[in-house]
């Protein structure tokens, strides 16, 4: 029962944002605003719920499970005079490899590639949202070389853009329940996506 209520206690923590990231619905809130009104025939209730899951995700994720850089981490390896670029990087792909944590990296994955084409049409074509999952990956593993203790794996990065694939194909076999495909809607909320990585990223390094 003890462990039960470890476990469960460790998934609850897991999930809490820090109180800054709330900082971010903010702003997010005042951009869709400003989006809305500006363009009121985009369709209003799946792009705001799309994009505050998605920015609640990319915090859990950036600040909790990657283990990005933050503010704070560089003002204490700067005050102990220790260096900022701890590169450990692996390029050999399927080498010593655990099965579950490449399945875990896939998982971790899957809601990007759902949640991109639910908020924005233009990412509906699977090589723009490949593109986005890989480069997204891409900018972590980098990431990791300024931690200290984190690996730059070329497996995660594989394991990465593959679960953004299947979030996509999870995407598609719901797709009929979206009836939104105006050209309209792909080029006005095709940036959106990028500004909600931008705000989850930087509110990550400040929390």
């Amino acid at each position: 029962m003890v462990i039960q209520m470890t476990l469960f206690e460790s998934i609850i923590s897991l999930l809490i944002l820090r109180p800054i990231a709330f900082a971010g619905f903010g702003i997010l809130g005042i951009a869709l605003f400003y989006l809305f009104r500006k363009h009121p025939e985009l369709p209003k209730l799946r792009i705001i719920f799309g994009s505050a899951l998605l920015y609640y995700y990319l915090c859990i994720v950036f600040r909790n499970i990657v283990g990005l850089p933050s503010l704070r981490e560089f003002s204490r390896l700067l005050y102990w005079g220790e260096s900022l670029f701890n590169p450990i990087i692996t390029l050999t792909p399927f080498v010593n490899e655990h099965p579950l944590e490449f399945a875990l990296n896939i998982l971790l994955f899957i809601p990007l590639g759902f949640l991109l084409p639910l908020i924005s049409t233009a990412h509906r074509q699977l090589k723009k949202l490949l593109f986005l999952g890989f480069g997204l990956s891409l900018t972590i593993e980098i990431s990791q070389m300024f931690t200290r203790h984190r690996v730059s794996d070329l497996n995660d990065l594989i394991a990465n853009t593959l679960g953004a694939l299947l979030g996509y194909l999870c995407f598609v076999l719901l797709a009929k329940l979206i009836r939104s495909k105006s050209s309209v809607e792909r080029n006005l909320s095709r940036f959106l996506p990028l500004f909600i990585v931008a705000l989850a990223y930087i509110f990550a390094f400040f929390a």
